[in-house]
């Protein structure tokens, strides 16, 4: 086992191509202290990344592809909604169209039945005038005698 010495916290930094801050870092999470000689085993230890900062790392890389993929699928959520607002509108405009036509056609079926009635009625009186007509017509052919003994 090989022992390094660095003359600054700095060069050992710029030796593992890591900065300060991280430095400090991972010899706290692996209980280093820096000294200025470090063992090959604390420079590997040093050097790569902790098991947990590995997670952390790929958990927040999931956590950012999850979070991409959960902004697409609300974009499209989205613009689904959007379709189906537009859909519903045009829907109800059809139907408030729609009834505004069967109250038209009720109010004309209505206005059909009231002429139909109003036929009949002067129809039943043209055929009871004929008929009244008639009547007069028949004792009018009656003749002479007849009238006069009648």
């Amino acid at each position: 086992m090989t022992e390094h010495k660095f003359n600054s916290i700095s060069e050992l930094a710029e030796h593992l191509k890591i900065s300060r801050t991280t430095l400090y870092r991972r010899a706290n999470l692996n209980d280093i202290n820096l000294t200025g000689v470090y063992s090959d085993e604390q420079l590997e230890l040093l050097s790569s990344v902790h098991p947990t900062v590995q997670l952390l790392n790929s958990s927040t890389e999931q956590t950012g592809q999850l979070s991409e993929q959960t902004e697409q699928q609300i974009k499209f959520l989205i613009k689904e909604i959007s379709a189906k607002d537009k859909q519903i509108k045009f829907l109800s405009d059809q139907l408030k169209e729609k009834d505004l036509q069967i109250s038209l056609l009720n109010k004309n079926l209505d206005q059909a039945q009231q002429l139909q009635l109003i036929a009949e009625q002067r129809l039943t009186e043209t055929n009871d005038t004929l008929i009244e007509y008639q009547g007069n017509e028949n004792n009018a052919k009656k003749g002479f005698w007849h009238r006069l003994f009648s």
